[in-house]
């Protein structure tokens, strides 16, 4: 269930901290997939802790959304179809706002969204397109930390990880390759001053999303809400 790999506590973290880190950066992955239950007992011994920061942990994670209760433990949520479509949204509403601040203020360099296109197609190149979400993710983060707005997008992402896993479900190269020209795109309108030509990219890629949640419904039926 919890491969040692990726459960090394580190020595000056709490059993809460490394449990909450654990746990949702699982259930984020799909390595706990939807509808997947939890116990308790389980989870302290397979990560041996005591079972209170599992508790703790659990009641956590199910005021983020990230568990629903259920007896002796918790279940990893299906997918809201409904909520994604409402977080695709929110992120492009919010992004192209963001886009806005980044042409009004002029960065000094845009080395660092570079690096972070450089580092998806190296991605794509490996075929290693499971690193493809948490990529796309990085970049959101830079371009957000370059605006100032950081604590924005965090707030986004307190308000749920279903688009996100939705992110983690592609495993279309074609698709992928998509949304990092995507990226190129923006990022050349950023650094030639065309506004029009970052916002045009950046709708491009939010409106894949759109399609992809369809395409996804049909092949994980079993993840998503009312399934």
């Amino acid at each position: 269930m919890f491969p040692t790999i990726r459960t090394v506590r580190a020595p000056e973290e709490s059993a809460r901290a490394f449990v909450y880190r654990v746990l949702s950066m699982y259930i984020r992955e799909l390595f706990l997939r939807p509808g997947e239950k939890l116990v308790e007992g389980n989870v302290a011994h397979a990560l041996q802790v005591s079972r209170t920061p599992v508790h703790d942990t659990f009641s956590r994670l199910i005021r983020e959304k990230m568990l629903q209760p259920a007896p002796r433990g918790a279940v990893v949520p299906p997918l809201n179809p409904d909520a994604i479509l409402q977080l695709i949204w929110m992120y492009r509403t919010t992004t192209v706002a963001v886009l806005g601040e980044l042409y009004n203020s002029r960065p000094a360099s845009l080395e660092v969204l570079e690096h972070c296109v450089a580092d998806q197609y190296k991605a794509l190149r490996s075929g290693s397109t499971v690193q493809m979400a948490g990529l796309e993710r990085v970049f959101l983060t830079e371009l957000y930390t370059l605006a100032d707005r950081l604590p924005v997008l965090q707030a986004l992402e307190y308000t749920g990880t279903d688009l996100y896993r939705l992110l983690r479900m592609m495993e279309d190269e074609r698709m992928w390759k998509f949304i990092v020209d995507c990226h190129t795109d923006l990022v050349q309108g950023l650094a030639l001053r065309n506004h029009e030509e970052a916002v045009t990219a950046l709708e491009a890629e939010y409106d894949l999303f759109i399609p992809l949640l369809e395409e996804c419904r049909y092949r994980f039926p079993s993840f998503f809400q009312g399934a």
